[in-house]
């Protein structure tokens, strides 16, 4: 195709673009169809210098505005009374959470990291009104940390399953891990091998049977669980390691073991798994 038709093609998709009259991913596919690639990278430069040589003041005002408002909040945020600090708190995480729902299918990045700004904001924010002057956290007492993550992972597992987002939907499954673990040492505190394992093998083993189950009417999740199962396959050696004065020498036995068997159970199972998340 010659230059002057590949030119009119690519200039009537870029219309179509700004004029909203076919999805993004499309234009952006169809684009890298028709553009040489000799020139996209210039072309796709002066579109983005056109559009800001172009853009409407008003943008631009509420663009600064914005940057001003969100450092004056974050500068003045603990002189703000309680009342207002939470407000402040549940304004940034409602609003990021439901712009990135907006914008799942429109701009999946953009979205992504807007969950990350509002998970941050979400975590960071409970932590800093609990462990303020007055806060529950404040006194030393763990369980109201733990219940208040355990409530954020929730909203995260939630959130990724509602937008069918598996990595979301696997944070909050391992916040939660991390949760209960704390809550074994808190409350259990195992140190000899019998008690390891039985505080996160069961468990894994709970995860995989789900997993099993929604295989097959919910691929995504399935996966997430299968995935979690084997991280908590790894729990107890890696709670020895870190938190008991067994060997090292048996934990890492231990561990080199359990991953050979991982590894023969999934090489002789391939054809049941891979049908489960591939």
């Amino acid at each position: 195709m010659d230059q002057e038709k590949r030119a009119l093609i690519v200039k009537e998709i870029e219309h179509w673009q700004r004029s909203k009259l076919l999805p993004d991913q499309y234009c952006d596919f169809l684009l890298n169809l028709y553009r040489d690639p000799e020139a996209s990278g210039t072309v796709v430069q002066q579109e983005r210098k056109r559009k800001i040589v172009e853009s409407n003041p008003l943008h631009w005002l509420l663009l600064i505005g914005s940057i001003g408002l969100f450092c004056y909040v974050g500068l003045h945020f603990s002189l703000f009374p309680p009342l207002l600090q939470i407000g402040v708190f549940l304004a940034v995480v409602l609003a990021a959470h439901g712009v990135s729902a907006y914008f799942r299918n429109r701009k999946p990045l953009l979205s992504y990291a807007l969950f990350g700004v509002g998970a941050g904001a979400l975590l960071a924010g409970g932590a800093f009104l609990l462990g303020g002057e007055g806060g529950v956290g404040a006194t030393g007492d763990w369980t109201a940390p733990a219940f208040y993550t355990a409530c954020c992972a929730i909203i995260w597992i939630a959130f990724g399953v509602a937008l069918r987002v598996p990595w979301i939907h696997l944070c909050g499954w391992i916040v939660l891990m991390f949760v209960y673990s704390a809550a074994v040492n808190r409350i259990v505190m195992p140190e000899g091998w019998v008690a390891l394992e039985l505080s996160w093998i069961p468990l894994a083993g709970v995860f995989g049977w789900i997993g099993w189950l929604l295989s097959r009417r919910a691929k995504q999740s399935g996966a997430v669980f299968l995935i979690l199962a084997c991280l908590l396959w790894f729990v107890p050696e890696t709670y020895a390691y870190a938190f008991t004065e067994q060997p090292l020498a048996v934990t890492q036995s231990l561990m080199l073991g359990k991953l050979a068997a991982l590894g023969a159970t999934a090489f002789f199972l391939r054809k049941l798994w891979t049908e489960w998340v591939v």
